[in-house]
């Protein structure tokens, strides 16, 4: 049975919210990487599968339906929506496996999952922290991720590169490789006008496409990172209606909104 994906736990979780009262119109989940081209874990050692135990892996797809960020030896920054209604139990992360039908890499069982406390509503604050049950391995460089101090990174036009291992187009053709887009950082007027109702807040968001091929992540991409200047600057979370004039911006967790939160999880 293939994995879930992205888009069906993010709904699954709003879901479970909207039972609670807490959320009210929520925003499309994000849905490999489409316009994107072939990219490899040697060069982006800290991009990370995360996948289903209850799936095993032996799946040809390694139970992935998420990507995540390695940011420390045993910490992996990634969604609230895609683990939110995950135990730690049945979670693993991956490192290192580029083509997710084989078995190279090292494997990790996760032992926390810390969601940001105000994720809801309009898959706002949009950001959870994993504790692996070891060390990866050093080969498996952790990322930088961007503080208050990082303010150019997320100027309009800023170069930014997002990896994943979603679906390759709009047909919903899976891929079995890991795949990575040049995008562009896109105002935040562009984004907020493209998102009408609420879904996109400048404090905690930022959006990049590519204006001439209409890159953008796709299914299953959900928590994986968007890099900038060699830092995090952004994680996956939902796409934003395009335009004639702005194809499909993708819409990304504003990762130095969140620092200090991070790196209080990232403490031993």
């Amino acid at each position: 049975m293939p994995a879930p994906t992205a888009r069906g736990t993010a709904l699954a979780a709003l879901v479970g919210l909207i039972s609670l009262g807490l959320a009210v119109l929520p925003a499309p989940a994000a849905q490999a990487i489409v316009g994107g081209q072939s990219a490899s874990t040697a060069r982006a050692p800290w991009t990370v599968a995360l996948n289903l135990w209850r799936q095993t892996d032996t799946y040809p797809r390694s139970g992935q339906f998420c990507g995540g960020t390695l940011v420390a030896p045993t910490k992996v920054v990634t969604a609230a929506h895609c683990v939110v209604d995950e135990a730690p139990t049945d979670l693993g992360a991956v490192a290192g496996r580029t083509d997710l039908r084989h078995h190279d890499g090292t494997l990790r069982k996760v032992t926390k999952v810390w969601i940001h406390p105000r994720f809801g509503r309009h898959l706002e604050n949009d950001v959870a922290v994993l504790t692996l049950d070891r060390p990866m391995p050093p080969k498996y460089t952790p990322l930088p991720i961007a503080t208050g101090a990082d303010a150019l990174l997320y100027r309009p036009g800023t170069g930014a590169r997002v990896f994943g291992w979603g679906v390759l187009d709009d047909e919903g053709r899976e891929t079995h490789a890991l795949r990575s887009a040049e995008l562009r950082v896109l105002p935040d007027r562009t984004c907020r006008r493209l998102n009408p109702w609420g879904d996109y807040r400048p404090r905690m968001h930022a959006c990049a496409n590519d204006q001439v091929t209409g890159a953008h992540h796709a299914e299953g991409d959900s928590g994986g990172p968007l890099v900038a200047g060699g830092r995090l600057i952004g994680i996956v979370s939902h796409l934003s209606p395009g335009n004639a004039s702005t194809p499909t911006p993708g819409v990304y967790t504003r990762v130095s909104a969140f620092a200090d939160e991070i790196a209080g999880q990232l403490r031993p």
